[in-house]
């Protein structure tokens, strides 16, 4: 995992670098040059110092975020995952028509097809706005002021989420139960792009949805366990008749995982790690399978041992919901006949500009929202905070699901 992280950030700051010497390569020959270049450096060089810093001093992105302000946290992650590689692409596209160009015009002259242009006198003024100065300002100019823009509109939505109710019909789900609701709260990321004033509305709203159980599920924190305890704070506020109940996300144990676990337990939080929990509303008993995140999370024969495991705890007797952060469990959860999955991870999507195209799709089966097998239904939680601070066709929510019987 060490070396993989390594690596990743390596790799931003080697793009950083390809892009910074290729647009200093087309802002040279401009009029006004030298100008053109300090601003280059201005605008490209602190992205580029924050990651070689956080890859060869911290070792690490959790705790290089206490020293920089939301803005500008946001503007490094949209230039380094959302722009960075467009204008790599664009940059290498310019250069190799430009050096294809050449050629041609080389080859051409070779053959006598055309004769070699005499250069201009080197006393000739270099014009203010030639081709080669419109290209070099807009590789300049355009990428920043993209990254900055979209920096604004994600802190803008910073703490704006919906609540978005499902009504289910669930076969075995008993009468007396009907009605029964549950507040789904996952990906809260508690860290660079949440404030306390976030974690107050989203601990209010859920508690005034009066749910009868709430669910976390996963991504507690974003990536520092220095910020649990203002994230337990606001669990610790959450009340519901059946209680609160929680499970891991991959976030939360981006540090060691047995920190993550004992800060929770210590704050009597109702973990759960391959574990089961039963609850007896009227009487009637429940059971939450709550599953463990493992780095081996992806590996579809982890999933399958991982549900596996878990369904093996439940009570025949009890309604099963699992309660699993990655919604690819639900493939062997449906298999073995659980009739419910919860799940977040996936935000939606988190760049979606239409239902089907996006971001999402390039990872996951399924994205957000409700998903329906024989016998068994998954819902996913585009989640209400961010690790990524921009949202596009993916909005921030906390799920009310109200269950009911199925009509025969």
């Amino acid at each position: 995992m060490i070396i993989s992280f390594f690596g990743f950030l390596s790799l931003f700051v080697l793009l950083d670098l390809i892009v910074w010497i290729r647009i200093d390569q087309l802002l040279r020959p401009v009029r006004y040059a030298i100008v053109w270049r300090w601003l280059l450096a201005i605008i490209t060089i602190p992205p580029m110092l924050f990651m070689f810093f956080t890859v060869f001093a911290f070792r690490d992105m959790a705790r290089a975020h206490k020293f920089i302000p939301p803005l500008v946290g946001a503007y490094i992650y949209i230039w380094h995952f959302l722009i960075l590689l467009p204008t790599v692409l664009f940059l290498g596209a310019q250069l190799a028509i430009e050096k294809g160009k050449a050629a041609w015009r080389e080859a051409r002259c070779r053959l006598g097809l055309q004769r070699r242009a005499a250069p201009p006198p080197p006393e000739d003024p270099r014009p203010l706005w030639s081709r080669r100065n419109f290209l070099a300002a807009a590789a300049l100019g355009v990428p920043p002021l993209v990254t900055l823009s979209l920096s604004e509109i994600a802190l803008a939505q910073r703490g704006k989420f919906r609540i978005q109710p499902y009504d289910l019909f669930l076969p075995d789900w008993q009468k007396e139960l009907d009605g029964f609701t549950i507040a789904l709260v996952a990906d809260i990321h508690t860290g660079i792009f949440t404030t306390p004033k976030m974690l107050d509305d989203i601990g209010a709203a859920t508690n005034n949805l009066r749910s009868d159980l709430i669910l976390l599920g996963g991504d507690l924190v974003n990536l520092s366990h220095a910020d649990l305890p203002s994230a337990l704070d606001m669990v610790t506020r959450l009340d519901a008749p059946n209680g609160v109940i929680m499970i891991q996300g991959n976030h939360d144990v981006v540090e060691p995982e047995y920190q993550f676990n004992a800060a929770c337990r210590r704050r009597g939080v109702n973990l759960l790690v391959n574990q089961v929990a039963t609850i007896t509303p009227r009487g009637i008993p429940v059971q939450i399978l709550g599953t463990r995140w493992s780095q081996r999370q992806d590996l579809i024969d982890f999933n399958v041992a991982k549900v596996a495991t878990i369904a093996s705890l439940s009570d025949p007797t009890a309604f099963p919901i699992l309660l699993a952060h990655h919604p690819h469990s639900w493939d062997e959860a449906a298999a073995r006949g659980l009739p419910l999955t919860l799940s977040g991870h996936t935000h939606g999507g988190q760049i979606m500009l239409t239902k089907t195209i996006g971001l999402g799709p390039l990872r996951f089966k399924y994205i957000s929202g409700l998903y329906e097998k024989p016998n068994s239904k998954l819902i996913v939680s585009n989640g209400v905070g961010n690790w990524f601070p921009l949202r596009v066709g993916a909005p921030a929510e906390i799920l009310k699901i109200t269950l009911h019987p199925a009509e025969v």
